[in-house]
């Protein structure tokens, strides 16, 4: 497990000058979503589980001037970036911690609302991480997620994948597919004792301009870790392979990226 935290800790402090490019804009917008299906309250204190660069946390600032927002991640760089963009902001009511989620030290009943976008499914156990999850929130507070939906990225991922397995690399299961489930979902919250739960289904996508827009995306997010896994030379064949695809692809008319997500909000 500490194997994977670590790899995890290491793919993300890579991209996270990056992650922030136009070409994920999809993360900011599920925020955006997030916030607005939680409507909360203007004093509202909230935790911001695997905030990244924290745009749920700074979102969150932005709209809750009387709140208090903590956001919490494994990973340094994305937090020196999250920080960075507080202070730019002149925002004061955000806190920003290293800390790994199976060593929190909050209080029970501590927070009104505790959110994890895009960030439960990188936990082995997902039912004991919305456990300790909704061990922090108040009664009748509420804690909300947010995952792709099975079809997110089609069909340019399913061609990075088989072009990686074709120069002979591993390809292991997707975190993200572990939530793409409605069922999977709520099956988490229910076995941490929330059982009113909705679900919000996001059709998010755009249309790819060019091929270099989706390699933005390759590089400076989860598949980076998958790249990291080729010597230079692969990595400049294999980007040229892959590419050259990905031109075919839209030359077929096939420019529509898939980024649907499903944001869960579960009151406790």
């Amino acid at each position: 497990m500490q194997q994977r935290k670590q790899m995890i800790r290491d793919t993300f402090d890579t991209v996270a000058e990056d992650y922030d490019h136009p070409s994920l804009s999809f993360f900011q917008e599920t925020a955006q979503r997030m916030l607005d299906y939680l409507a909360p309250d203007p004093a509202a204190r909230c935790l911001d589980v695997a905030t990244g660069t924290g745009m749920v946390a700074l979102e969150a600032a932005q709209r809750l001037p009387a709140g208090s927002i903590i956001g919490i991640d494994l990973s340094s760089g994305m937090l020196r970036q999250a920080q960075a963009k507080a202070q730019a902001r002149n925002l004061h009511n955000v806190a920003f911690r290293q800390m790994d989620l199976d060593e929190m030290d909050f209080a029970n009943d501590q927070f009104d609302i505790v959110t994890c976008s895009f960030g439960l499914f990188f936990i082995d156990d997902m039912e004991d991480a919305m456990r300790r999850l909704a061990r922090t929130v108040k009664p009748g507070g509420q804690i909300a997620i947010s995952c792709f939906m099975e079809t997110a990225f089609s069909p340019f991922s399913p061609a990075f994948l088989s072009l990686y397995e074709d120069f002979g690399k591993h390809v292991p299961p997707l975190s993200w597919k572990r939530l793409a489930n409605a069922s999977v979902i709520e099956n988490v919250y229910r076995e941490a004792g929330i059982t009113d739960i909705t679900l919000h289904h996001e059709p998010l996508g755009y249309a790819l301009q060019s091929e270099q827009q989706w390699w933005d995306i390759v590089w400076n997010a989860g598949f980076r870790g998958l790249l990291k896994q080729l010597s230079e030379k692969e990595l400049v064949a294999f980007k040229e392979q892959h590419l050259d695809r990905v031109r075919t692809l839209l030359r077929n008319g096939e420019t529509w990226l898939d980024t649907s997500v499903t944001i869960a909000v579960g009151r406790k």
